[in-house]
């Protein structure tokens, strides 16, 4: 068919119509009447459009052989199509959806002129349209209801189709293994096709009707029981995405079944199926659901860490800060042995790896040993904190909670930094005393003090970038958990007969636990020793731009190394010592503040936080700070005990 104007030309539109009738033709038509915006006022050109339109047809000189030659567009096989799969994913992996989707955009397809389903994917389309089509009378649809009787007549079979479709998901194994208290064979999806297909042989059959009604409400309490089983075992993304899809195939069933019974209007479910077009259109849309539900789970088990980040009272206080302690005096060891990495002639992939190892390994005893490393607490208590934000009334719960942050981290970076120096100082001593020289050579020294001024250099933007580190380490725990507790990895080590032949059942089950205990820690921080040891080599050696990670305690023992080193020779001046004392407090609040923020606005995005809430806390914790400074950054005035635990809600 020849391009046409068809907002100039109705006319020709309709003898093309007639001349060719596809879905070519229609959707001429369709973006004609699209040319006019729908509008709520007084004056709705689009309805006048609709009426021009309807009496263009009336008044054509062959106007019933066009009403038929229109009635066969909508009459086109692809019409079961059309109500049954538009804007529904088609396969059931997020993977293979999403991939087919990203090359449908890149690469053309052959599409067929007859298609009425590529043809609704073609319109531009918007929500609003949705909305105006919804609106529509049954006075206004009158003049359409023969030309679309064969798009009807299709509604029965897109109902069978959709049924079977939910019915396999329903089935599927993973859903399956989700109805703990029954049996394989009483779930309602078994029934569903065949209730369907009952109630489409004979909508006003009052059985039929129960029928469905019943296996409905059955397939919605097996959605419910699915919920509530993923609160307390973890979740895959294609299982999210599974249950997704099957509440909107539930969903596109309730438009058709009602539309069979009568109780939806033919406006109502072409409303639905413009909407679910529009979301079909982009990607974003594909996913939003299923990662923010993910998102939810994994914040979960990283808010279940938060917890124990969290200081209440002054036996908290004590505990974090001789934990820190210890985690201060091991980076002395690892910032001494990041150095001597960076002189070594090593090529850069090997040096990144070397540096990933050195912090990963310095990493690994401290969760193994009981020690806190600061500022990768803000992440964890992030998260802790948007869980209690979920209750949006107890706004006091949710300040003292934060205060509890503040407190901790307070104390983490005292007892990183305040340990961290003296050992660095006594590596200083012993290097001199042993081999009679200084751990560091003035080059590297000098360039550690002048690389670290908060002005003169990017410190400031590379501890921002640092925070974001340590909020990916953080999220890599919170999915390293949930992935243990969907595969019930503790329990299943604790009954591994392979491993009992090995280690013995005691010893099994002790590595049960021990994996439940550590494997999101250890995870996490694999995760941050790869970000704060090969990245930057990847950035610098590989790419050209220069990136360095900016850590409180690292840069405190750093500082500290090139400082003693250089004391006593003519490159030590204490101005310069004095400004990268003062950039290792700016560190500290860069490498707190980004990750907190990160971990708070993900988790908050899980829950369905709105700014409302957020502004509310704000303005009630500014008004704490005035009335109370210390209550956020010093040691609890009250003793042990005093108030009962603020464990985060799910």
């Amino acid at each position: 068919m020849s391009p046409v104007d068809p907002a100039r030309d109705l006319p020709r539109l309709l003898d093309a119509a007639l001349a060719d009738p596809s879905a070519r033709a229609m959707e001429a038509l369709l973006r004609w009447l699209l040319r006019a915006p729908p509008e709520t006022g007084p004056v709705d050109r689009r309805a006048a459009r609709l009426s021009s339109l309807a009496a263009a047809v009336a008044a054509h000189s062959r106007t019933d052989r066009l009403r038929i030659k229109l009635g066969e567009i909508w009459a086109h096989r692809s019409a079961v199509r059309l109500l049954a799969e538009t804007g529904l994913p088609i396969h059931g992996t997020l993977i293979k959806e999403a991939t087919e989707r990203a090359v449908d955009r890149l690469v053309p397809r052959f599409e067929s002129d007859a298609d009425l389903y590529l043809m609704i994917s073609r319109l531009p389309l918007t929500d609003t349209d949705a909305l105006w089509v919804a609106s529509r009378s049954d006075s206004d649809l009158a003049p359409w209801t023969p030309i679309l009787a064969p798009l009807g007549k299709a509604v029965p079979d897109a109902a069978r189709l959709v049924a079977v479709r939910a019915s396999a998901l329903g089935l599927g194994r993973a859903l399956l293994d989700l109805r703990e208290t029954t049996r394989d064979g009483e779930s309602p999806f078994l029934r569903l096709p065949a209730a369907v297909d009952a109630l489409a042989t004979n909508p006003a059959s009052p059985e039929a009707r129960e029928g469905y009604a019943e296996v409905r409400e059955g397939c919605g309490a097996a959605l419910a029981n699915a919920d509530h089983a993923l609160e307390v075992h973890g979740v895959s993304t294609d299982l999210l995405y599974q249950l997704e899809l099957l509440r909107a195939l539930r969903h596109r069933l309730d438009h058709l079944t009602g539309t069979l019974t009568g109780e939806t209007s033919g406006s109502a479910l072409g409303a639905e199926l413009i909407r679910a077009s529009v979301q079909q259109h982009g990607m974003r849309s594909l996913a939003r659901q299923t990662m923010k539900r993910l998102a939810l789970k994994v914040t979960e088990h990283t808010a279940e860490t938060g917890e124990h980040y969290v200081v209440r009272d002054r036996r908290e206080w004590e505990a974090t800060s001789r934990s820190a302690a210890g985690g201060g005096a091991l980076t002395a060891v690892t910032a001494l042995v990041k150095y001597a990495l960076a002189g070594a002639p090593l090529a850069p992939l090997v040096q990144g790896l070397a540096a990933t190892v050195n912090y990963s390994a310095g990493f690994f005893v401290m969760q193994l040993a009981h020690f806190s490393l600061a500022s990768k607490q803000p992440a964890m208590t992030g998260a802790a904190l948007a869980s209690v934000l979920g209750d949006r009334d107890d706004v006091v719960r949710q300040v003292e909670l934060v205060a509890g942050i503040t407190r901790s981290q307070v104390a983490a970076t005292l007892g990183n930094v305040l340990a961290t120096i003296p050992a660095s100082v006594v590596i200083v001593a012993l290097a001199r005393w042993l081999g009679g020289e200084a751990p560091l050579g003035a080059e590297a020294a000098i360039h550690s003090v002048h690389s670290v001024h908060p002005f003169r250099s990017l410190t400031i933007p590379f501890a921002m970038v640092t925070g974001g580190f340590l909020w990916i380490a953080s999220l890599a725990a919170g999915w390293a958990a949930n992935w243990s507790a969907y595969r019930g990895l503790p329990q299943a080590l604790e009954k591994q007969r392979g491993l009992w032949a090995i280690i013995g059942a005691e010893r099994a089950r002790w590595f049960g636990g021990w994996v439940d205990r550590n494997l999101s820690g250890l995870v996490g921080y694999l995760v941050l020793g790869f970000l704060l040891g090969f990245v930057p080599v990847v950035f610098d050696r590989f790419i050209g731009l220069g990136l360095e990670v900016r850590h409180v305690t690292l840069q405190a023992a750093s500082l500290t190394l090139a400082a003693g080193s250089l004391y006593g020779t003519e490159a030590f001046h204490w101005g310069e010592v004095a400004w990268g004392a003062l950039s290792i407090f700016l560190i500290g609040a860069a490498n707190f503040g980004v990750s907190f923020v990160l971990a708070l606005r993900t988790a908050a995005r899980a829950r369905d936080l709105g700014p409302a809430e957020r502004r509310r806390l704000g303005a009630a914790l500014r008004a704490a700070f005035r009335a109370d400074p210390r209550r956020f950054l010093w040691r609890p005035r009250k003793p042990a005990g005093a108030d009962p635990p603020l464990t985060a809600t799910a």
